[in-house]
């Protein structure tokens, strides 16, 4: 796992957190997403701890599936807009994302 720069390689230690690839394929903290699922997480009266996984994010609207890290799951739990698949590795992940093919979309919703 390539992380792109010393705050972000802090962060999956620290709380958790939603990390998304940048232009160069290293993972980034992405505060959006992050806060976004800490506000789902609070709605539901969940408090996330870390609990690390590679996931792929199908969003709904579009079928497009992106890769993504995150240092706890439950920040992707229970998404509104998104099926998420969770995965041991970083090379599980990857593998699965391949075989859908490029562009990555999946037009049927993930059960």
């Amino acid at each position: 796992m390539h992380l792109c720069s010393p705050f972000d390689e802090a962060s999956p230690s620290t709380a958790p957190a939603v990390f998304v690839r940048d232009m160069e394929g290293q993972l980034r903290a992405e505060p959006d997403l992050s806060r976004d699922g800490w506000e789902r997480c609070r709605a539901r009266g969940v408090v996330p701890t870390l609990d690390p996984s590679f996931a792929l994010v199908r969003d709904r609207a579009t079928g497009f599936v992106s890769l993504c890290f995150v240092s706890g799951r439950a920040l992707l739990e229970a998404h509104t807009r998104a099926d998420v698949r969770f995965y041991p590795s970083e090379e599980e992940a990857q593998a699965a994302l391949t075989a859908l093919g490029r562009p990555p979309v999946v037009k049927t919703p993930w059960g």
